[in-house]
């Protein structure tokens, strides 16, 4: 007596999904995950790392304009953003990164009044092939902070392609 096509159709489709389910233990389905510390930058200020590397993305948390004592350099957002930066170029460079290869931002402010403060400083830093950024105001950010930068950067050989004209030229 043979089989019914629709029984066999269901079986081999069982079959299949239960292979697929099972962990794979192929290497090449590997991906690396690795802890970035700077020492030249404060220690984090909570329970978090300052950036996770993800096979060649680098996922740096936010940054504040903290010295490497974790206390908050004076002279307000101005001073906070260039430190904020200078500590994310470390962070960076840990991670084999750099300012060049970072391809999205997100900017915590205090305080909206501090949005063209922040905008001179943060182009002295990026003045070409700017990143994707978001910028948000918030009601309060960690140890009384007026300015948090937060960035996605690339590792590996850069390759930058521009479709257009850069809008950094318009700051």
């Amino acid at each position: 007596m043979s089989s019914h096509p629709i029984v066999n159709l269901q079986a081999n489709v069982l079959s299949e999904s239960l292979k697929m389910s099972k962990p794979n233990t192929d290497h090449q389905n590997k991906v690396t995950k690795t802890i970035i510390t700077s020492p030249y930058i404060y220690k984090p200020v909570g329970p978090y790392s300052q950036a996770i590397k993800a096979d060649k993305t680098l996922y740096l948390s936010g940054v504040l304009g903290l010295d490497p004592e974790a206390r908050l350099v004076a002279g307000g957002a101005e001073a906070q953003t260039r430190q904020a930066l200078d500590n994310m170029k470390q962070v960076l460079y840990a991670g084999g990164s750099s300012l060049e290869a970072v391809v999205k931002t997100t900017v915590l402010l205090v305080n909206m009044d501090d949005f063209q403060v922040f905008n001179k400083v943060y182009a002295e830093y990026f003045s070409k092939d700017c990143p994707a950024r978001s910028t948000y105001q918030v009601s309060k950010l960690p140890l009384g902070a007026a300015v948090e930068i937060e960035a996605v950067a690339l590792c590996g050989d850069l390759v930058i392609e521009e479709m257009g004209t850069c809008p950094c030229a318009r700051i």
